[in-house]
């Protein structure tokens, strides 16, 4: 569900960088041109879940270190991201917006979730 008002550009929650829009017939999706990160506002993680190979093009690093500092929403603004951790899968995280519901996923990481559809079953219930 693509959003003609959306911005343009963001910028990223964890490096400051411009984040650029792509559109899709889905639903757009926002990625930072410094560190590849990837923020999908409300219901895009699903919408967008088949094209993973092609919105996240970034190698996924591997287990990061837990982010030393409170990311805000790079739509709300002020609004706290909360970190969000599989126990199945505790090296692959993203931070959730409680007042948009949009997620942030470091590089790499919105194609690894993708891959194994059985990390979001598990995380919210089938689909």
């Amino acid at each position: 569900m693509q959003d003609a008002a959306r911005p343009q550009a963001l910028t990223c929650p964890k490096c400051d960088a411009q984040m650029h829009i792509q559109r899709h017939p889905e639903n757009d999706a926002y990625r930072c041109e410094g560190c590849h990160g990837l923020w999908l506002p409300l219901m895009a993680h699903e919408q967008l879940e088949e094209r993973a190979d092609e919105i996240d093009t970034a190698p996924y690093p591997g287990t990061s270190a837990p982010e030393t500092r409170t990311l805000a929403c790079p739509e709300c603004e002020f609004m706290p991201l909360i970190r969000m951790v599989d126990a199945a899968h505790p090296e692959i995280h993203f931070e959730s917006c409680k007042g948009c519901y949009g997620r942030y996923y470091d590089a790499g990481e919105f194609r690894e979730v993708s891959e194994d559809p059985s990390f979001l079953d598990r995380l919210f219930g089938p689909g």
